[in-house]
């Protein structure tokens, strides 16, 4: 429950505000009626409805609104029910919670911040997983082999998500159990996984021993046979590869983002430009094993590269106040995204296999707060950025009619849609070009045989956005290239036909700040 402002707030938004009057007694009583309160469209359709109950203290029952509160929600009415862009208002509601801390007891840091004797701990952890049995579970080969191939069980099954909702919640259980396992070696039992700043060089230490390299100790399909050792690119060009995708605007794009869609692009129609791209960005950068999902885990800095992924996605959630069930539904647009409003309350679309049985026992309900559920927080980075963004407008590509917003006529997206993956031999790039001139890039991440993996058919068919200066695109002739990482079968250029003729459309981005 919130406290009480002195005054009625004359400007609320949703994210600010108008979320926080509703108590969990509230929400649960009137979601088992089928209306969610912590759904914003469900809230403004039934507006008028619900200030009919508040006004005249029907509702809470026994424990009706502040006058305040109501008022403030009839501003919240007459001014047509803003979102908002920031949380929270100053001056505005707060949570009765906010001020409690809790503590976890593993803290993840940058590795550049390591001592040498956590570093070491670290690196014995690491050595520890790599020399054990193949058919260990704790061991770096099985541990690994659950992102993809060779897979989980007999036969094999897949459950990493990508370009999905369960994205996020599924790899934050996943660095869980590799954690665990971490923990498993003896002596390491209190070490934590640590993070690359992806924004950040590649530390030194990375390209050492353990974590420069690992050599496969059986064949685990396609190609990939005993003794293959994982490849990656020397920092330069990892460098100028994460400079070429945008990896860091992207990030900090996201980070400006509050609706859940819009933090992840991609999904539900969101550009592909946030945290999604970055994370296929950096893993088309680095190199050839990390540019392939079949491959990408047994390449030691998968689980550092990762850890900061997760780290991300709790930032955002702290920033927003979504580390609850209701704070991250609030975040989430139901009726445009029912499926990530689905997999946080139908239970049977909660569970992250292979991780909702023993010994994890973790669905998408249970890690939503990494602190209180699985005793897991970040120290936050100290180092300097690789390249400082030049991102810095919070951007649309619509609003809604019934709000203000101003259109950025400097600015503009090119999106590439309609391109279906599934026939592309494993992860791509993307780049527009003015005057066969690639002035920008996006990348992809898939296995090489996207047509078999369940997650890539129901969402076979992707677009690609390029937010630019107006004056980037302009004055030339545009034009598209998709450029397979695997070039053994077509060469560089994949051919449009085999992609279903993909389309571009170009749009003014509009801003409601």
């Amino acid at each position: 429950m919130p406290t009480n402002p002195s005054a009625p707030i004359a400007n609320p938004t949703w994210y600010s505000d108008i979320r926080h009057l509703f108590t969990q007694e509230d929400i649960d009583h009137m979601r088992s009626q089928g209306l969610d309160l912590s759904i914003y469209d469900v809230v403004k359709d039934n507006s008028s409805i619900i200030y009919g109950q508040v006004a005249s203290g029907s509702m809470p029952p026994n424990n009706p609104w502040p006058s305040a509160w109501v008022e403030t929600f009839l501003n919240w009415m007459t001014n047509d029910c803003p979102k908002g862009t920031n949380a929270p208002t100053v001056g505005g509601f707060r949570l009765l919670t906010e001020g409690v801390e809790t503590k976890a007891s593993r803290i993840r840091k940058d590795i550049t911040t390591l001592s040498t004797d956590e570093l070491a701990l670290v690196k014995k952890a690491f050595a520890g997983m790599i020399a054990k049995d193949p058919t260990d579970p704790n061991g770096f080969f099985l541990q690994a082999g659950i992102h993809w191939l060779p897979g989980t069980g007999s036969p094999p099954r897949f459950f990493c998500q990508h370009h999905a909702p369960g994205y996020n919640p599924w790899h934050r259980a996943y660095l869980l159990g590799f954690e665990n396992a971490m923990r498993s070696i003896p002596g390491c039992e209190n070490v934590t996984l640590p993070y690359w700043d992806i924004t950040t060089p590649l530390p030194d230490v990375l390209n050492q021993p353990p974590f420069d390299k690992y050599t496969l100790p059986q064949d685990i399909g396609g190609s990939y046979k005993k003794g293959y050792v994982t490849e990656r690119f020397d920092d330069a060009t990892i460098a100028a590869n994460l400079i070429q995708y945008e990896v860091t605007d992207d990030i900090n794009r996201a980070l400006t983002k509050t609706d859940w869609e819009d933090f992840h692009g991609y999904f539900a129609g969101a550009p592909y430009n946030t945290i999604i791209a970055a994370h296929d960005g950096g893993h088309v950068s680095i190199g050839n094993t990390m540019a392939d999902q079949n491959v990408a885990a047994f390449d030691p800095i998968f689980f550092f590269f990762h850890c900061n992924w997760d780290r991300l996605f709790w930032k955002w959630q702290k920033s927003m106040q979504a580390t609850d069930l209701n704070g991250l539904l609030s975040t989430i647009d139901k009726a445009k995204d029912p499926l990530s409003y689905q997999i946080f309350t139908v239970p049977i679309l909660e569970k992250l296999a292979p991780f909702s049985t023993d010994p994890l026992n973790l669905t998408t309900l249970s890690i939503i707060n990494s602190v209180t559920s699985l005793d897991v927080d970040y120290e936050e980075p100290k180092t300097q950025p690789l390249v400082e963004s030049v991102f810095q407008t919070k951007t649309l590509r619509s609003a809604l009619a019934s709000q203000k917003f101003e259109v950025k006529p400097n600015l503009v997206d090119v999106r590439v849609l309609g391109l279906n993956r599934l026939k592309i031999p494993g992860s791509f790039s993307v780049h527009l070009q003015k005057d066969g001139k690639t002035i920008a890039s996006k990348a992809f991440f898939q296995p090489n045989e996207a047509e078999k993996c369940e997650n890539c058919v129901e969402n076979a068919v992707v677009h690609f956005d390029f937010e630019l200066p107006l004056e980037e695109v302009t004055g030339g002739k545009l034009g598209v290239w998709v450029e397979p990482v695997d070039k053994s079968f077509v060469g560089d250029r994949f051919p449009n036909k085999l992609m279903g003729n993909p389309s571009v459309e170009v749009r003014l981005l509009l801003s409601n700040e």
